[in-house]
């Protein structure tokens, strides 16, 4: 079995284990996937096979912190330390899924929005001009953004792990909005801060939306090929 098929078989028998042991099985899942380093197909491994155990332990009337210690967070880091490496072919496939699926996004929405407010209420222009130059640091500005982004939420979801007194919803929902806002807000300013320099070009505004398809369409045959999200 690769690893989503492993996944799926997680989620079925996770199922099984009682309120208690859930909880803080789940805590130690998130823990350790969120460790991007990683062999995915190991890590998925080493899961299930810590979920199978817990199980057994169950139906002796054991907790999972009778099976695997008081400290959690400790025993989860000597398990991420057993777990070998992610090859580098496959964090290739991946970071390439990401960056071009992102890509995909941003030229959908700049060109599908902007040639919508021309057409319907003939606001903007139909076409853009823009330097390849800045458009080029833009674009590395924004990868970059992106990967501190993800790396800060994966920062905040691991930090949540493992404390004794859960922290209320609404201060976790406040937590994420005030980052996302911070990040927005560097999305925005990030482009108005670079100076203009390169060529000049000059491009119909629908035609991001037309690059965007084609680079939807290979992050989907990337995905498909390659099961990277299912």
């Amino acid at each position: 079995m690769d690893s989503k098929d492993i996944v799926q078989l997680n989620n079925d028998k996770r199922k099984m284990l009682n309120e208690e042991n859930l909880a803080y099985y789940e805590d130690m899942l998130i823990y350790i996937r969120l460790n991007a380093n990683k062999s995915e197909q190991q890590t998925e491994e080493v899961l299930f096979e810590l979920l199978e155990h817990l199980l057994h332990s169950q139906t002796e009337g054991k907790t999972a912190k009778d099976v695997f210690g008081d400290d959690l967070k400790s025993y989860c880091d000597e398990v991420i330390e057993e777990i070998p490496g992610e090859l580098t072919n496959n964090t290739v496939k991946y970071l390439s899924f990401i960056v071009i699926q992102f890509l995909a996004i941003i030229s959908l929405c700049h060109g599908i929005i902007g040639f919508a407010i021309h057409y319907f209420f003939d606001l903007g222009e139909s076409s853009m001009t823009f330097q390849l130059g800045s458009g080029i640091v833009v674009i590395v500005g924004y990868l970059i953004l992106l990967y501190l982004f993800i790396k800060t939420i994966l920062r905040w979801i691991k930090g949540t792990s493992f404390k004794k007194k859960k922290t209320k919803t609404w201060v976790e929902f406040l937590q994420v909005w005030i980052i996302s806002m911070v990040f927005i807000g560097l999305f925005i300013l990030f482009p108005i801060a670079v100076p203009s320099f390169g060529k000049t070009i000059n491009l119909p505004i629908i035609t991001f939306a037309g690059v965007g398809i084609v680079l939807y369409i290979i992050s989907f045959i990337l995905n498909k090929k390659y099961r990277i999200t299912n």
